[in-house]
């Protein structure tokens, strides 16, 4: 609004006093000047917001509009808020923008906004990014600005405005995030210290279950009895499997899924070699496309391999007999997990049942994926050979032996 027109500064200290409203003829006669002038007058000020009208009868009363002043609503907000015109001068600032960047200057209004940080170079991105905005592209930028010798982040963001002239200008709104990206490079630090003490852990427990595997190994050598080696053989094999997954993890990118097709690629490939199978005795192969397996139920899994993987080595193929085995696992999209064990060996005799001291490994089978995996197993076998498989769900596991949550499993 032109400041050398006093009248209309006039008609606003008119209207303040009259809170109720006043006229056109009221407000002429007042400031004694003519009706066709007050109504010029009026009309100016209410196009810029600053009066109100309403019709009473035949009459128009005009008011102060309630409104709150466009710089007492800067000062509500944190954020730091300046606005410029198109040569990139400061039209308006809020305090929070002049304590925080201007800090002892009394007045910025008019100043260039490139200019008045001679110890504080802006930015590059933000003179791009307002430039930008003055061509009516709104933008939001990350901003990390030194002030008072610390590096403060900023998100900014860079809106077009047009003056009542029809000039453009831009307003930028400095929010200061400083916590928010000082908190998030907190917890990407604490993940990647947790992400290394779990791959240290499953480092050190795979040594430590080699380690103890390979004493049972020189204690079996010590032993005469068949059946304490065979016994003590067998354990050396669960902790062997244990070590395995162990050894994934510690491998793998993920901390606490098991990657099922390397695990039982390399626990087949123990086997065979713990066993001394040529692999033109028995040729064998893995498929588990993408299974992954919380670490626990892969051990549970891999304890159950181990025996069906040594009952294929110990039983299905004797007196020189050659021939080829499979172990697959697939799991559909309720989650349920098939795992089978395929060979082309002499198979089982007919009418045999999968009790104790009778197929040799399958009653541990049995009792792993009845009691602790409440899942079942199903044995087939004919003349070309013989296929076990077991099927669970991935949320199936119960607590282990020895806990009061088993007690009563049969």
């Amino acid at each position: 609004m032109p400041d050398e027109i006093p009248e209309l500064e006039e008609i606003k200290v008119l209207l303040r006093q009259e809170p109720r409203g006043l006229s056109i003829l009221e407000i002429s006669r007042e400031l004694k000047i003519g009706r066709n002038v007050t109504t010029k007058y009026l009309s100016m000020l209410h196009a810029a917001g600053q009066v109100e009208v309403r019709r009473v009868a035949a009459a128009k009363l005009y008011t102060l509009a309630h409104r709150v002043p466009v710089s007492a609503l800067l000062g509500l907000t944190s954020d730091l808020i300046v606005v410029l015109d198109r040569n990139l001068r400061v039209v308006l600032a809020n305090d929070a923008f002049r304590a925080a960047l201007c800090p002892g200057k009394a007045d910025i209004t008019g100043r260039s906004f490139e200019a008045f940080f001679p110890d504080r170079p802006l930015p590059p991105e933000v003179i791009e990014m307002t430039r930008t905005a003055l061509r009516g592209q709104e933008g939001r930028s990350e901003v990390p600005w030194e002030i008072g010798g610390r590096t403060v982040q900023f998100r900014a963001k860079f809106v077009p405005v047009v003056f009542e002239d029809g000039s453009p200008g831009v307003t930028i709104i400095f929010e200061d995030v400083t916590r928010e990206v000082e908190a998030a490079r907190d917890l990407e630090k604490a993940l990647e210290e947790k992400e290394a003490l779990i791959h240290a852990i499953h480092y050190q427990m795979r040594n430590t279950l080699q380690v103890v595997s390979s004493i049972l190994h020189l204690q079996t050598a010590r032993l005469t009895d068949p059946a304490a080696r065979k016994a003590i053989r067998a354990t050396e094999q669960q902790i062997l499997s244990l070590a395995l997954a162990h050894e994934d993890l510690y491998l793998s990118q993920n901390s606490d899924r098991v990657r099922m097709e390397e695990y039982l690629t390399r626990l087949a490939g123990t086997l065979t070699g713990t066993y001394g199978v040529p692999l033109e005795k028995i040729s064998w192969r893995v498929r588990a496309p993408g299974i992954e397996m919380p670490l626990e139920l892969a051990q549970f899994t891999g304890f159950i391999l181990v025996e069906l993987i040594v009952n294929v080595i110990q039983h299905a193929f004797p007196d020189g007999m050659t021939g080829s085995m499979e172990v697959a696992i697939d799991r559909d999209r309720a989650g349920t997990y098939t795992f089978t064990v395929q060979d082309n060996g002499v198979g089982i005799p007919e009418g045999m049942e999968i009790a104790a001291g009778t197929t040799p490994g399958l009653p541990t089978v049995r009792l792993l994926v009845e009691q602790y995996l409440e899942g079942r197993i199903a044995i087939g076998w004919d003349s070309s050979g013989t296929t076990v498989t077991v099927t669970f769900g991935e949320n199936l596991l119960v607590s282990p032996p020895g806990t009061a949550e088993t007690e009563g499993h049969t």
